[in-house]
């Protein structure tokens, strides 16, 4: 593993340690599509997601 995806892993789990601590839900609307899910899951999504496009792009 090269050091920016080591960073990008610390970083996810820095940000997941915080989204354990969020608490409530949030409904996500993506193309017609209603999803219902706890606040601290979807952004821990959001934040693999742009992890995974930053590391692929750089």
């Amino acid at each position: 593993m090269n050091k920016p995806l080591l960073w990008a892993l610390f970083l996810m789990a820095l940000c997941a340690l915080f989204f354990i601590f969020t608490g409530g839900r949030t409904k996500i609307e993506i193309f017609s599509l209603a999803f219902s899910m706890k606040t601290s899951i979807a952004l821990l999504i959001f934040t693999g997601i742009g992890t995974t496009i930053g590391v692929l792009l750089k």
